[in-house]
């Protein structure tokens, strides 16, 4: 569903030959009917953020917490008791265990505990990082500039943090966070004191390493 929104842009705003979602969504939401509509995105709509609808619920989807055993099945993988360590490395995301798995048959013949040793903890990307670039081609200006800030920061960001080194305004600030979240990028997690805001861990190596974009 992403693809009816503009690249480059904050999230969920439409492309021009796409306005009249607008206008389905809306009829969708506030109209009596027995249907179901199921659509999936790596956008959330500005409309369900504005639509005042309990007819609208949304579903983010969590990393793999125990079907993961099927995927590193599936490929054969060995040192099974290394499994849910690589399950966390890579987030349980379903299509990054997918690659990653591939990458060990293919180097390491399957061996999972020889692939971690070799790592020594770093994210190996190899063809994940196809999968990054898409999301992140499709980031305003603004947003890869705080998600480069983030990336580079070596504790958690809180609610309030000191953004002039990233010279935006706060309310530019503000969109690009909101946005990022939007597109699920961002979480905010509670802590004792305020919010903050943890950046996907492949999503931060990915950054490090490619500074520029």
């Amino acid at each position: 569903m992403q693809d009816i929104f503009k690249l480059g842009e904050l999230a969920g705003k439409y492309l021009t030959d796409c306005q009249d979602y607008h206008k389905f969504f809306h009829q969708i939401a506030t109209t009596s009917h027995h249907s179901c509509l199921i659509l999936i995105s790596w956008e959330l709509p500005r409309d369900f953020v504005t639509l005042k609808s309990d007819k609208i619920k949304t579903l983010y989807l969590q990393g793999l917490t125990t079907e993961f055993e099927e995927i590193f099945k599936e490929y054969g993988l060995k040192s099974e008791e290394k499994w849910t360590e690589l399950r966390e490395l890579y987030q349980g995301h379903p299509n990054w265990l997918n690659i990653i798995s591939s990458t060990i048959i293919e180097l390491f013949d399957g061996e999972v505990s020889l692939f971690l040793e070799q790592m020594k903890n770093e994210i190996y990307l190899g063809d994940i990082e196809n999968s990054i670039e898409c999301h992140l081609q499709r980031l305003s200006a603004t947003e890869k500039k705080v998600m480069h800030w983030l990336a580079n920061q070596t504790e958690a960001v809180e609610k309030f943090p000191k953004t002039a080194n990233l010279d935006l305004s706060q309310s530019e600030f503000w969109a690009a966070i909101q946005s990022l979240m939007r597109r699920c990028l961002l979480d905010k997690l509670p802590s004792e004191t305020s919010s903050y805001f943890p950046i996907n861990p492949v999503f931060k190596s990915y950054l490090q390493r490619n500074p520029n974009d």
